[in-house]
């Protein structure tokens, strides 16, 4: 019954409900008399017409005119239809006289006083008979006349029925739908990722949610009211020919998974559609929009035949990858692992070995960087500078860089000015660098003999300018190679080609070099092209437009030619750079890195200070400031916990505090650089750190020292190793060369080279100089302290924490490098990307690679067994306390009878307590943001190291932080800090562990 009820419409409903009371009314009005009734009216009427016919009769009877009386009764019966007959019956019941068919008419059986009426009729005041008259019925079809409202009814109620249900249909239809579903549940339905529509039983839109107006293009009060149909649904062929509503309204079912298209503006939408009944009442319909999938599955055959075209060259590409990496890593593996074994006979065989594994590493980074670049100019987000660029500096170090390989090839490597150029050009000098660089290279890997000149002029090509003309400046990269042919010609810009495959197996290379030389040309508004022939040689010219401003200031060639021989001679004295005595601070939450550049500039003659984070940088800057001995420059890491490096300069520069930033970062993808100078930095270092372009780049902000006291690398290798003298001046040994100063002097047992002849084959050696105690120590603390952080990760891994994961991973992709270790540095990228994927195979499986190396770090003349086990923690020292003397004590999780466990253990207890300090700091100054991520990194670390108590005050931190509720955040650190005061901590190993 409930079903049926709810099955009639809405409007049918109503406009019963008001025939209703519309019936009611009528009828208390009939009740109330306020209808005339018309039978009431006949009634009278006839019972009038009888009296007076019997008077009339009584009067002609008594006397004696009885034919009289027929014939009027005769004429009353003919003249009145209504009356049917008439009879005059003596009191004996016999009829005396009648008019009409009065004994058929007549039933004295029934007892009717609407159609038999009876009137006595008397004489000499006695009754002597009656006089009776039968009429014909008025009560209708079913009587239905004697009840005065009844037909009003009958005809009133179908008939506002209808008018009722037509007058609220049109109305509902011209009513703003946009009311039928409550505003909370719209805004539910906006929250959901498909397309969705709701209707009502007649195909009329009641809502659809903010997605399907994004995929049609469409405002809300555009479709509201509007029929579905009305909108241009496109069936997919096989799909039958019934939208989904028509046939859910048809089957009265779901219906799934049924493809429409629609036309948005041109390009055609694919969704699929599902659509579901509500209990009569409408239609619920989804859109998933599968364009994508649609369109792929129509470009996945084009993409099959580009794949198809492109494979062999991708193929000979990883041939050549291989072979160009294979050829450096062997040289440096082996080099490396003659040196490791001592099978040197002399300082100038480990120099000639050294400056080799050098070249292999630098040709590795050239590698990797042709790729990046690659991948940036493909992907379109190459980013190129227009500044002021020197190109006579250019072109001069690249020949001063690349004569030796010239040198090694007997080739003769010139440099032309034939024009004056302008002193300064506005270019991209490092991408400038690089595409000369390139080509001068490519001219001297493909010459056997001959030479390589570089010739730079100037043009002024004719053009509609007001000068009539266009500066161009050309720089001609002139070879007498092998040469090439117009096809190898066509195609050696390609990535991935080179000439023929013979090319590629005589000389290498990995066919990038030239693609990306044009591509960069091309983005600093110039280009490249090459000419060539067979056995003579070619010849690649770069164009590059240039400002008719420029030309202000020129420079003859024949000084010209003077500053490029200055610069070759300057470039044969290789000086060993110093800097002068002014305050460094340099900020990095790793302690190995922190360590190695305070060590590094330290031995370079600066000041040097340190902190862990950016708070305690800012405190440092601002106490030396009040001192009126301020920091001259600023060296700051850009991830670090309690306040990263991007913040930390932002507040500085907040405070109008101008002294110099360098940003420290491990990553070095597009967009890295311009998000540390949007903060505040002033330049721009990566990890791992190279220390010559460190001291160069510092020495940029702290200004130079005077000549004289520059040392010469070579005087200074040629110096005896126990020099104590220069030990003391502070001089910084080069990479370049074996020879370092320690600070203390090691006997020939204790040496690192003799350790290192009892090292396995398969260990790796720290690239820092191991003779030197200061960088032996920074590397054997990284190692040490690594083991611990590498359970730490694999925690984090297995509790799926992959932002801790992320972090560590970070910082060990720039302080592996850093310390000499590159081997973790390509795992500890991987691994941070496994952290961004959140891949929990991949990361556990990188991590195992990371424990292997590990493994086989080996640091000459140091056990790393006993420093691991011996390291302190960077935290106050851990004392054991008695469980007696606390009430409802805390025990740790992890067994802490376990080295590593305790190590870890400890490490954090050191680190909690420095943490608390810092979150009552932050929470006094309001620093809600900071206070959070304190709060959200003991949340994560507190359940990993086996205090699970910390967890839930932490979250509940992390909430009131969010709130930048302080009442809250008060209660909450209260708690986490009464939970530490009852957590017992790890007393001291056993000797014997």
């Amino acid at each position: 019954m409930i079903s049926l009820y709810q099955r009639i419409p809405i409007r049918i409903r109503i406009s019963l409900g008001l025939v209703g009371l519309m019936a009611g009314s009528l009828l208390v009005a009939s009740a109330a008399g306020f209808f005339p009734n018309e039978q009431e009216e006949i009634l009278h009427g006839r019972a009038r017409l009888c009296e007076t016919l019997a008077i009339s009769g009584t009067a002609m009877a008594s006397h004696g005119q009885v034919d009289s009386l027929r014939v009027t009764m005769e004429s009353i019966v003919h003249r009145d239809p209504q009356i049917l007959s008439i009879g005059l019956v003596s009191s004996e019941g016999k009829l005396l006289v009648s008019a009409g068919e009065h004994a058929e008419f007549w039933d004295e059986s029934l007892e009717d006083d609407v159609n038999q009426m009876k009137v006595p009729v008397f004489r000499y005041g006695k009754q002597w008979g009656e006089m009776q008259f039968a009429f014909a019925s008025t009560g209708g079809l079913f009587g239905l006349n004697y009840w005065a409202p009844a037909w009003l009814l009958i005809v009133l109620i179908p008939a506002c029925l209808i008018q009722f249900s037509f007058f609220l249909k049109k109305t509902l239809e011209s009513l703003d739908p946009s009311g039928a579903v409550p505003t909370h549940v719209e805004n539910a339905l906006d929250t959901i990722t498909v397309g969705l529509v709701l209707l009502n039983s007649k195909g009329r839109i009641l809502f659809t949610n903010r997605r399907l107006n994004r995929l049609l293009s469409q405002e809300l009060a555009d479709l509201m009211g509007k029929k579905i149909d009305d909108l241009e649904w496109q069936m997919i062929a096989d799909t039958g020919d019934v939208l989904p509503w028509e046939e859910a309204k048809q089957n009265d079912d779901s219906v799934m998974d049924r493809i429409l298209q629609f036309d948005n503006n041109g390009r055609m939408l694919t969704f699929s559609v599902n659509c579901t009944p509500i209990a009569g009442q409408g239609y619920l319909v989804t859109f998933e929009d599968i364009t994508l999938i649609e369109e792929n599955k129509v470009a996945l055959a084009k993409a099959r035949d580009a794949a198809e075209n492109a494979n062999a060259a991708k193929s000979d590409f990883l041939a050549n990858m291989s072979h160009e990496i294979r050829t450096p890593l062997n040289a440096v593996l082996g080099f490396t692992d003659v040196l490791r074994r001592g099978l040197v006979s002399n300082g100038d065989e480990a120099v000639d070995h050294l400056n080799m594994i050098h070249r292999s590493g630098a040709h590795l980074l050239e590698l990797i960087n042709d790729i990046l670049d690659l991948s940036k100019i493909e992907s379109g987000h190459l980013q190129t500078e227009t500044i002021d660029t020197n190109l006579d500096d250019i072109v001069t170090d690249v020949a001063n860089t690349l004569k030796v390989k010239a040198d090694e090839q007997n080739l003769e490597l010139k440099v032309d000015f034939r024009s004056a150029i302008p002193r300064t050009i506005q270019s991209d000098p490092t991408r400038l660098r690089q595409v000369i660089t390139n080509l001068v290279g490519n001219a001297i890997k493909f010459t056997e003999s001959g030479s390589v000149s570089i010739v730079t002029s100037l043009l002024k090509t004719p053009s509609n300018s007001l000068d009539g003309y266009d500066p161009i400046i050309r720089v001609d990269i002139i070879d007498t190679g092998i040469g090439m042919t117009p096809d190898q010609q066509a195609k050696i810009f390609d990535s991935f080609v080179q000439a023929d495959s013979s090319t590629t197996r005589k000389f290498g290379g990995t066919g990038l070099g030239l693609s990306i030389s044009r591509r960069l040309a091309e983005a600093m508004g110039g280009s490249l092209t090459v000419h060539s022939e067979v056995g003579i040689g070619s010849t690649f010219r770069v164009e590059l437009p240039t400002s008719i401003a420029s030309l202000q200031d020129m420079v003859s060639p024949e000084e010209l030619a003077r500053l490029a021989q200055e610069k070759s001679a300057g470039a044969v004295n290789s000086e060993l750079l110093r800097l002068p005595a002014k305050r460094v601070l340099v900020v990095d939450d790793g302690e190995a890195n922190r360590r190695l550049i305070e060590l590094v500039l330290k031995r370079a003659g600066a000041t040097v200070m340190s902190a862990e984070n950016g708070q305690e940088a800012l405190d440092m800057i601002a106490e030396g400031n009040d001192s009126g001995c301020p920091y001259e420059l600023v060296l700051m890491d850009m991830q670090m916990p309690v306040l990263d490096g991007y913040s930390a300069t932002r507040l500085l520069r907040e405070r109008e505090d101008t002294t110099p930033v360098i940003a420290l970062t491990g990553n070095a993808m597009r967009g890295d650089r311009e998000k540390c100078m949007d903060a505040g930095c002033d330049d721009f270092l990566t990890k791992p750190v190279n220390l010559d372009e460190l001291l160069e780049m510092v020495s940029q902000y702290l200004g130079g020292v005077d000549p004289g006291t520059l040392l010469n690398t070579n005087a200074m290798a040629n110096e005896a190793p126990s020099s104590a003298a220069s030990s003391s001046a502070g001089v910084l040994p080069t990479m370049q060369s074996p020879v370092l100063e320690a600070s203390t002097p090691l006997s020939p047992s204790d040496s690192p080279t003799a350790a290192s002849n009892s090292l396995p084959s398969s260990a790796i050696v720290p690239t820092l100089p191991m003779d030197d105690e200061d960088f032996r120590e920074i590397a054997g603390d990284f190692v040490s302290r690594l083991h611990a952080r590498l359970d730490g990760i694999e925690q984090a891994i297995q509790e799926s924490k992959f932002d801790f994961v992320h972090g560590e991973a970070h910082w060990l992709k720039g302080a592996g490098g850093t310390v000499g270790l590159d081997v973790f540095t390509e795992p500890a990228r991987t691994l941070e990307q496994a952290a961004k994927d959140e891949s929990t195979d991949i990361a556990q499986s990188i991590l195992n690679e990371i424990r292997e190396l590990h493994g086989r770090v080996a640091i000459p003349g140091m056990d790393l067994s006993q420093e691991a086990n011996s390291s302190e923690s960077p935290g106050p020292a851990i004392a054991s306390i008695d469980p007696t003397t606390i009430i409802n004590p805390i025990y740790c999780a992890l067994p802490l009878d376990d080295p590593d466990f305790h190590s870890i253990v400890s490490d954090f207890i050191g680190r909690l307590d420095k943490r608390l300090v810092g979150m009552r700091d932050e929470l006094r100054d309001h620093r809600f943001d900071a206070l959070e991520l304190s709060a959200h990194w003991l949340k994560g670390a507190g359940g990993t190291v086996g205090y699970g108590d910390l967890t839930q005050p932490s979250r509940d931190l992390i909430q009131a932080a969010l709130e930048a509720n302080p009442t809250d955040c008060e209660t909450y650190l209260s708690q986490i800090e009464s939970v530490r005061a009852r957590m017992i901590l790890p007393g001291p190993l056993p000797q014997s562990v």
